[in-house]
């Protein structure tokens, strides 16, 4: 399994116990967080001039080119695999003062081998 950990901060939400927002705003334009149930799982960068070895990474670069919506792609890709996935969390509410931490959160890269474990999963 291929990880990678990144250090970003975390919030607590007024109203939800002890839940936790992950912003990652320190990601590059074309670094992106795979949200499973609103829990941070898998990374993708992606990059537009170059090839990936993994067949997903380069079926979303050509969606993309395409003008088809990231969002949407990766909300699909999860329900091919019987999962919730999208790359923005939906908690919702507002911060609690004080409650920041920094985190180190790791994360799968996605890959080939993550797509299909998924739908041999199933």
């Amino acid at each position: 399994m291929n990880t990678i950990v990144l250090v970003t901060e975390s919030y607590l939400i007024k109203e939800k116990q002890n839940e936790r927002f992950f912003p990652f705003l320190e990601l590059e334009y074309n670094e992106w967080i795979i949200y499973e149930n609103d829990k941070p799982k898998y990374y993708i960068e992606l990059q537009s001039d170059t090839e990936s070895e993994f067949k997903v990474i380069n079926w979303l670069v050509s969606k993309l080119k395409e003008g088809k919506d990231l969002r949407n792609l990766i909300i699909f890709l999860g329900k091919q695999n019987n999962k919730n996935w999208d790359i923005f969390p939906t908690q919702k509410g507002m911060e609690v003062e004080n409650s920041f931490h920094t985190e180190r959160i790791e994360l799968e890269f996605l890959t080939d081998k993550i797509i299909k474990t998924q739908h041999n999963n199933q």
